[in-house]
């Protein structure tokens, strides 16, 4: 009867350390696929994960974005877009997940790079990289908080496509910060390290972010985006780029 019962006890034994090897097993993984998963899953993850959320800032809904997870987008940080822009050659798309503009434009985007087989669009997060500028009870502008160094060679290398930054005192004046900035979506091509085309924002007859782009203004931004990616297929550059 002890033999018996001391047999049982190895058997359950054995079973518990099984079950735990195998929970080990399914939690690496879990996390070993989480690891592998392509940009464009992770990108259509991200964007994704807003539809249906709410703007605390404003009580306004996020506009839904609905992405296949073999989309183009691929990853990079300020550091690898400044040196890309020295002599690269592709698609830079500059935005972040709940900027209502970059969620009207990116279903758009992602279209007009299909039907131009466009392999890669570089995506640069710019939402935590930039400067933050503010101005004083003297009008007076001053930095509330530093961009990144990447963030600051972007701005050197597109300075001569870039507007000027404009900030709005209590009296709705103008107030030239003498800076430039990079808005969201700005989408930019470049080939060879020679800027071809820019487009910021969506098209001028959205008002707001949060307005559902009309058939009319998505056949607009949609020419706009494959115009650019046309050219950039097609160009070869030399000094006049």
């Amino acid at each position: 009867m002890m033999q018996d019962r001391k047999m049982f006890m190895v058997i359950m034994v054995g079973l518990m350390a099984i079950a735990s090897g195998l929970s080990v097993l399914a939690f690496w993984d879990r996390n070993e696929r989480m690891l592998m998963k392509s940009d464009g899953y992770r990108f259509k993850e991200e964007y994704e994960s807003y539809n249906g959320k709410m703007n605390e800032s404003n009580k306004t809904t996020y506009p839904t974005v609905e992405l296949d997870e073999n989309n183009p987008y691929v990853y990079k940080t300020d550091d690898e877009i400044a040196s890309f822009l020295e002599d690269g050659t592709g698609l830079i798309y500059f935005g972040y997940s709940t900027c209502p503009w970059c969620r009207s434009a990116v279903p758009i985007l992602t279209k007009a790079a299909s039907s131009t087989n466009l392999a890669e669009i570089l995506y640069v997060d710019i939402k935590n990289i930039r400067d933050t500028l503010a101005l004083d009870d003297k009008d007076a502008v001053i930095v509330k908080e530093e961009g990144t160094n990447g963030y600051r060679e972007i701005l050197k290398k597109l300075d001569p496509v870039l507007e000027k930054y404009y900030l709005e005192n209590k009296k709705g004046k103008k107030i030239d910060t003498k800076e430039k900035r990079l808005y969201a979506p700005t989408v930019i091509t470049i080939k060879d390290g020679k800027i071809l085309d820019i487009h910021v924002d969506t098209v001028k007859t959205q008002k707001s972010g949060y307005d559902i782009l009309t058939e009319k203004e998505q056949e607009e931004l949609f020419e706009i985006y494959q115009k650019m990616i046309i050219k950039l297929q097609n160009t070869t550059c030399d000094e006049s780029c």
